[in-house]
């Protein structure tokens, strides 16, 4: 008996020998993500809104929206622009009445602003404020994510919070195991929650070299439920990294530029996969420059990439093309 099993594994590793082969991948051998083939298109080099980072996007009536921004100075750009194409961009409130660079998500036909206070608004335009102050307080470099039917705000802490009506939050958990996280990129991916990154407020050994008090990361953690976290990678294939955006696009998790304060520079790279383990490099030429917190749409099975801080800030708008779709 025991020689027939040994038999039958023997066969079935010669089987699985010759499958990986058929797909090009050998034996010990990690596989790699499905191919993306396109390219970036630039869109326009100066868009009517000014040079920003940190932007939130939001989607909604077919119209990409831009809200608020870090501009030249430290000082904050509170308004809201919105554009159908990328190109032609209308300013569509001077200053909006929600807290500076709160996190955006669209939410059972609503959108919702939230950071220290909670507003919503069905048009984008007339605002309502429904709570005044959210019990994590005032947070940055977070996210405002909808994932099964609720939002949540993770990523600027060790906490993970989610309502259903902005007014009643539930924190999920106190003390997640990726620590006290700082900007990472956070998005909701294959019906998971995904935090990649990010740093802590703690310094390496040796210093690095930007802010000595930061250690930045480039692990990969997902979560099911919001409580129970899975370290998917420790080191990913990428450099650590902060200040950085992740986004669901053409059946894959994708992230997109970054700075690195080991080596006190930013990334011109977007990354993608299809399981959180195996990563590719995704960057044809031309390509946008090297920047941290850019703001990043999909609307109508398009990925668009705009602004960002590329020392100088920008207000560039890019877009990719898929190949598929490639005249």
């Amino acid at each position: 008996m025991e020689r027939n099993v040994k038999t039958m594994s023997k066969v079935s590793l010669a089987g699985v020998t010759a499958i990986l082969a058929m797909c090009g991948v050998s034996a010990g051998q990690s596989p790699v993500a499905r191919p993306f083939e396109g390219k970036w298109q630039l869109v326009t080099d100066a868009a009517a809104f000014s040079l920003r980072d940190t932007a939130e996007d939001f989607v909604l009536d077919g119209k990409l929206w831009l809200s608020n921004g870090y501009v030249t100075g430290g000082s904050l750009a509170p308004d809201l622009w919105n554009s159908t194409d990328g190109v032609t961009w209308t300013k569509v409130l001077d200053e909006v009445p929600y807290d500076g660079y709160a996190e955006i998500a669209v939410y059972e036909g609503k959108v919702w602003a939230v950071k220290q206070s909670v507003w919503n608004s069905s048009d984008g335009v007339h605002w309502t404020k429904i709570l005044d102050a959210t019990p994590f307080g005032a947070r940055g470099y977070g996210e405002l994510v909808v994932f099964r039917g609720r939002l949540w705000q993770l990523g600027s802490g060790t906490d993970v919070w989610w309502t259903t009506d902005g007014v009643t939050w539930t924190c999920a958990l106190p003390g997640a195991p990726f620590g006290k996280r700082y900007g990472p990129a956070v998005a909701v991916y294959k019906d998971k929650l995904w935090l990649v990154g990010g740093c802590v407020v703690k310094a390496s050994d040796p210093p690095e070299k930007h802010y000595e008090d930061f250690t930045t990361y480039n692990d990969v953690w997902c979560s099911e439920d919001g409580t129970n976290w899975t370290r998917e990678l420790e080191h990913g294939p990428f450099e650590e990294r902060m200040w950085y955006v992740a986004r669901e696009y053409a059946g894959r998790l994708w992230t997109f530029g970054g700075f690195s304060n080991r080596k006190s520079i930013n990334f011109a790279e977007s990354w993608y996969t299809e399981d959180g383990v195996n990563w590719q490099k995704f960057a044809p030429e031309p390509h946008w420059s090297a920047r941290h917190e850019p703001t990043i749409w999909v609307l109508d099975r398009t990925l668009w990439l705009a602004a960002g801080n590329s020392w100088p800030l920008k207000n560039d708008v890019w877009k990719i093309i898929p190949a598929a779709v490639d005249n």
